[in-house]
């Protein structure tokens, strides 16, 4: 929900910010949305409040369409303003969404992320990387007109290139030899999985992934692995007497098997004995998984299976700025898509959706939470740009009229559209949400 917060609280302060500046007096400004926490006033009048729930918040400003104004006051209202003014007052909020994932995207391009290089360790058959020609044991180069150095850059082209009419080239280099194979991969049919998995695994690639030695680098204090009697420095060889070689595998088969207990082979000083453990149960992302509290020795990869792309401050900006406007373009593109029935609205997530896949990226670390709040940032102010009554862009609409018309639409008729909006609104919250519950 943090995140949510923090992107609606962004946008609203750009609605805050241009009213004040073109003279509009802000009446509330509320963080969250239901019963208040915490008010307090500045010397321009306006009450800020803290509220329970943080969903986001929202700006009021004078007006007189929507209760008396005092005669003093009426050059102050929102709806005595110039019908440009207006459309800088409402544009602001989404312009903000914009300016904030341009300097999230500048931030986490200076922190620097880490990627394993491009190399494909298996295709699964019958798959849309199958079915274009896609080998194993062959590393990505490029993939339409963008080089890729790493698996973060080929799932970012590859959003890019979604539905596209025409096939896009993928170009591959075999590990053994250097020498380039291009195949063709048609995206204008296939369609996301709607149930949220990995997009690799649901275009068919199983990535090369090193495998992590089996030795226990750090124990968790009181964790299950500690009352099992685990010691750092033990190689653990077997679960349940089936050999372990990676610790991944290990990691994978704990996590489906909470409170479930097992048994592990282990080396101590050159000699093997038998440990009993109960994996532990925990809660992740409104799921219950399985935990020993054990990690594995940090493992120094090669230099050729990690890939860290990092810019200077200043040959940042333009790619952030390539990059806002690169995935602006993409998003309203699938909202096209999602319109006219070319992508599923299976494909649309809600409040819990946004909450579960910012979970998963604070996991992964700070640079992929911040690339992920600037996603979000240009997916609102994407969705607030729509010409729905309600959203800044049916607003936007409304003054487009008023402009050709050379006078505002009557009371009767802008009601009528906020009806029609609230309906849509409500039905895309009731999708929103129905998809993020068959997700989990």
């Amino acid at each position: 929900m943090l995140a949510l917060f923090i992107l609606v609280v962004v946008h609203e302060y750009g609605h805050f910010l241009v009213a004040r500046l073109l003279g509009v007096k802000v009446l509330r400004f509320s963080f969250g949305f239901g019963k208040v926490l915490a008010r307090w006033h500045d010397t321009r009048g306006t009450e800020y409040v803290l509220s329970l729930l943080p969903l986001g918040g929202y700006v009021k400003m004078l007006d007189e369409t929507e209760g008396p104004v005092n005669a003093e006051e009426k050059k102050l209202a929102f709806n005595n303003k110039s019908v440009w003014a207006r459309i800088a007052i409402v544009l602001a909020g989404p312009v903000f969404n914009f300016l904030f994932a341009f300097a999230a995207i500048w931030l986490v391009l200076i922190l620097g992320v880490k990627s394993f290089a491009p190399i494909v360790g298996g295709v699964v058959p019958g798959s849309l990387m199958d079915k274009a020609g896609l080998k194993s044991q062959h590393e990505i180069i490029s993939f339409g007109d963008k080089p890729i150095a790493s698996w973060r850059d080929f799932q970012y082209t590859f959003m890019l290139n979604l539905g596209k009419a025409k096939p896009v080239a993928l170009t591959m280099r075999p590990l053994t030899y250097d020498e380039t194979l291009t195949i063709d991969v048609p995206l204008n049919a296939w369609q996301p999985n709607a149930k949220g998995t990995d997009l690799l695994a649901s275009i068919g690639i199983v990535p090369f992934i090193p495998k992590v030695p089996t030795l226990v680098g750090k124990i968790k204090s009181g964790s299950p692995a500690e009352r099992a009697g685990l010691l750092v420095g033990d190689r653990i060889q077997q679960y349940n007497d089936v050999p372990l070689t990676d610790w991944l595998t290990l990691v994978n088969f704990v996590k489906l098997n909470p409170n479930k207990k097992i048994a592990l082979l282990v080396e101590r000083s050159g000699k093997s004995r038998k440990l009993d453990v109960v994996i532990g149960s925990q809660e992740l992302q409104g799921r219950r998984v399985g935990f020993l509290g054990v990690f594995s020795m940090p493992v120094k990869w090669p230099a050729n299976w990690l890939r860290v792309h990092r810019e200077g401050p200043l040959d940042a900006l333009g790619s952030a700025f390539t990059q806002t406007m690169e995935l602006t373009n993409a998003t309203f593109a699938l909202i096209g898509k999602l319109i006219t029935g070319k992508l599923s609205v299976h494909h649309i997530s809600g409040p819990v959706g946004i909450a579960r896949s910012a979970g998963e990226s604070a996991e992964s670390g700070l640079a992929y939470y911040v690339y992920f709040l600037a996603l979000v940032s240009i997916s609102l102010g994407v969705l607030n740009l729509l010409p729905i009554p309600l959203l800044d862009g049916g607003h936007l609409l409304f003054y487009l009229i008023e402009i050709i018309r050379n006078r505002p639409l009557s009371d009767k008729t802008k009601s009528f559209g906020m009806y029609i909006g609230f309906a849509l609104l409500v039905s895309l919250m009731l999708l929103a949400l129905g998809n993020d519950l068959s997700r989990l």
